[in-house]
């Protein structure tokens, strides 16, 4: 499978690449979404280091970065479920 809903089918592969000309922008891999993503760093709750997440603001997929478990992804089902009307 190739296009935006590849990197859901493993956890293992990066949510979000690089594109564009020069290399500067990011798209997200799950819903196709570029530069749409907000990232910060925070001082480590492991009390060293720093906590780092990337998050798509379209579809919600984000990577987690701290010193304690490295490096994970966690994509967001793509597209969204139709959410159901009650009556």
């Amino acid at each position: 499978m190739t296009g935006p809903q590849a990197a859901r089918d493993a956890d293992d592969d990066p949510i979000f690449s690089a594109c564009g000309p020069d290399g500067t922008s990011l798209r997200c891999r799950v819903c196709g979404a570029v530069d749409e993503i907000v990232q910060d760093e925070l001082p480590s709750m492991a009390g060293y280091g720093e906590d780092t997440y990337i998050r798509c603001t379209r579809c919600g997929s984000a990577e987690t970065t701290d010193p304690i478990f490295g490096w994970h992804a966690k994509p967001a089902p793509w597209p969204p479920a139709a959410e159901q009307e009650q009556a």
